[in-house]
């Protein structure tokens, strides 16, 4: 097999349709992000795209290379997912960091021994949902607290402040 983006494409005897496979490289300091938790972001990856990825263990000059195989459509998605998994995406990093012009604060109380289930294992279920609502969630801490809740403040466009106040209610009451 050919190092870089060479495609070779095979068929596939059981299903009889064509089977490429194609191998690129990611930095290695970013395999972490692309395998995820116990393997979780390449299964999501995985199943999004169609095609099988498979992380090597060869390096070359600070790059580990990455095995496609699938269809060329499934291999093309993968490819990008792979890309969107291990890069910073700039616009997210700000709408999050920095508000924007139209945006807007959104203060609602929560009470304090909930504030856990919107924060998650080390702040996964917090992230989850500003990723999902594109949405900057910031939850007070119990120190701030006052008669047992706590403020958490939203910052985004409106109707995305609404979803991530929804889901996040939805998430306190559930339980």
């Amino acid at each position: 097999m050919a190092y870089g983006n060479d495609q070779s494409t095979e068929r596939d005897e059981a299903v009889g349709a064509p089977q490429a496979k194609d191998r690129i490289t990611i930095p290695t300091n970013k395999v972490g992000k692309v395998i995820g938790r116990r393997g979780a972001m390449i299964r999501e990856l995985q199943d999004k795209s169609g095609a099988t990825i498979d992380v090597t263990d060869k390096t070359q000059d600070g790059m580990t290379f990455v095995e496609l195989s699938g269809s060329l459509e499934t291999i093309n998605k993968a490819k990008s997912l792979i890309a969107r998994a291990y890069q910073d995406d700039p616009q997210r990093s700000q709408e999050r960091s920095a508000p924007r012009e139209g945006d807007v604060t959104i203060e609602f109380e929560i009470p304090e021994d909930k504030c856990g289930l919107v924060i998650g294992s080390r702040g996964s279920k917090i992230r989850e949902i500003q990723q999902d609502t594109g949405v900057g969630v910031n939850v007070g801490n119990r120190d701030s607290a006052r008669g047992g809740m706590i403020m958490v403040t939203l910052t985004g466009e409106q109707e995305k402040c609404d979803n991530a106040q929804k889901v996040i209610m939805d998430l306190i009451s559930d339980r």
